[in-house]
C-alpha cells in the first residue's frame, strides 16, 4: 500500500502544490484546511505523516500538533511543521510539542521530498520495532494459552471417546460426538499455536518456490471441499532457487489461500502467478489473487496486525505468522482490495546469489 500523507493547511494554493508534489512521487494525499479538520481526518485515516501549517484560522498548527501528540492513536504519527515564521522560539515550540520536523516557508519541494523519505523510512523502522514486541507478546501469550488449554482437552477428549464407545443410548452418543468434535476444533487450534512457536525463527537453505508452491495447493484443496473454488497457477518457467525455509514458506502460502478460501462464499477462483518484477532488479514476485467480496480498507492497513482479531485461521494469527515469515525470508508482503474486486496479495522476494559449489552460483 502506497504510504498515506495529511497536507494540513488553509492556503488553498499551498495546499494543492504541496499535494501534487507528493501525489506526483506516489504517495497517497489526504487534505486538511484547519487542525481541527486534521484531528478528524487524522483519526479515521491514520496517515504515515502529516504536513501541518502552522498559522491557521479555527485551531493552529501548535495546538494540532499537541492534541495529536496527547492521543494514543495518534502520537506515533510523525508531524512536519510548515511556517513562514523563523525565529528560534517558534521552532522550539514546535519540537517541544512532539514535531519531528521544521520547514520553513518559502521551502523547496525537493527538500520537502528528501525529508519526508527521511521520515517515512523512520516511521517504518519504528513500526518494526512496535511489531516485534508484539510478536514477541503473543508468543508468551499463545505459549500460556497451549499450556493452559492442552492437559484438560486431552482429559475431556478421552473421556467423551470412552463414553461414546460404550454408550447404547442415540441420544447420549450424539452428545459425546458432538463434544468429540469439539475437542477435535480445539486440538487444531493448538496446532496452530505449535505452528506459531515453530516459526519464530526460519531454517534458511535453497529451495524452488515452485515446489513450495505446489505444496501449499495441495493442502489447501481439503479446505475448498463443499465449495466451486478453482486455483489457477501461472508460474514462470525455471524459476531460480533461493534463501528459504520450506516448511515456514508453505505455512505463509497456506495461511494466503486458507484466507482467499474463506472469503469466497460459494463459487470463485483462486489464481497463483509467479514473475519478474519489471524493474530488472532481480526481484521475485509471487501472487495470490482471489474473486471474494474483497476486504474494507480500514481493516486492509492493519490485516498483519496479531491483535486485530481473536480468529486462529484465516485473516486473525494466520496472516500475523505469514507477516512474520515473508519478514525473516527478507522479503515484504502487501495487499490491495476494494469491496466487490476481490484480493490479491503479493509477495516480493529480492534475489542474491547463494553458493551451491565451489566457482557456482545460483540466484
Amino acid at each position: 500500500m502506497k504510504p498515506r500523507i495529511l497536507v494540513v493547511d488553509d492556503d488553498e494554493s499551498g495546499r494543492t502544490l504541496l499535494s501534487s508534489k507528493l501525489e506526483a512521487e506516489g504517495y497517497e494525499v489526504e487534505t486538511a484546511v484547519n487542525g481541527r479538520e486534521a484531528i478528524i481526518k487524522a483519526g479515521d485515516t491514520h496517515p504515515d505523516l502529516i504536513m501541518l501549517d502552522v498559522m491557521m484560522p479555527v485551531m493552529d498548527g501548535y495546538e494540532t500538533c499537541r492534541r495529536l501528540k496527547s492521543d494514543e492513536e495518534t502520537r506515533y504519527i510523525p508531524v512536519v511543521m510548515l511556517t513562514a515564521r523563523s525565529e528560534l522560539e517558534d521552532k522550539l515550540m514546535g519540537l517541544e510539542l512532539g514535531a519531528e520536523d521544521y520547514i520553513v516557508k518559502p521551502y523547496s519541494l525537493v527538500e520537502v521530498s528528501a525529508r519526508v523519505r527521511c521520515l517515512l523510512r523512520m516511521r517504518a523502522l519504528q513500526s518494526r520495532l512496535r511489531e516485534t514486541e508484539e510478536m514477541a507478546a503473543l508468543g508468551a501469550m499463545v505459549d500460556g494459552i497451549a499450556h493452559e488449554i492442552r492437559n484438560p482437552l486431552t482429559a475431556i477428549g478421552g473421556m467423551a471417546r470412552r463414553l461414546m464407545e460404550h454408550e447404547t443410548d442415540p441420544e447420549r452418543k450424539r452428545h459425546a460426538e458432538t463434544i468429540i468434535k469439539s475437542v477435535e476444533r480445539m486440538e487444531r487450534m493448538m496446532q496452530r499455536i505449535d505452528e506459531y512457536k515453530g516459526i519464530l525463527s526460519s531454517r534458511l537453505s535453497p529451495g524452488g518456490i515452485d515446489d513450495v508452491i505446489a505444496g501449499a495447493v495441495e493442502e489447501i484443496m481439503p479446505v475448498i471441499d463443499g465449495k466451486k473454488i478453482t486455483v489457477k497457477t501461472e508460474l514462470m518457467p525455471a524459476p531460480p532457487l533461493f534463501s528459504m525455509d520450506r516448511t515456514n514458506l508453505k505455512i505463509a502460502l497456506f495461511n494466503i489461500l486458507q484466507n482467499a478460501v474463506e472469503a469466497i462464499e460459494n463459487e470463485g477462483e483462486i489464481t497463483v502467478r509467479t514473475f519478474f518484477a519489471p524493474a530488472g532488479d532481480n526481484t521475485l514476485l509471487l501472487e495470490i489473487s482471489d474473486t471474494g467480496p474483497g476486504i474494507d480498507e480500514e481493516f486492509l492497513r492493519k490485516i498483519f496486525h496479531p491483535f486485530q482479531t481473536s480468529k486462529m485461521t484465516g485473516a486473525g494469527l494466520g496472516l500475523t505468522i505469514t507477516y512474520r515469515i515473508i519478514q525473516d525470508h527478507m522479503g515484504a508482503i502487501d495487499v490491495r482490495s476494494k469491496k466487490g474486486e476481490g484480493t490479491t496479495f503479493t509477495i516480493r522476494f529480492h534475489l542474491k546469489p547463494i553458493a551451491t559449489a565451489p566457482g557456482q552460483t545460483v540466484s
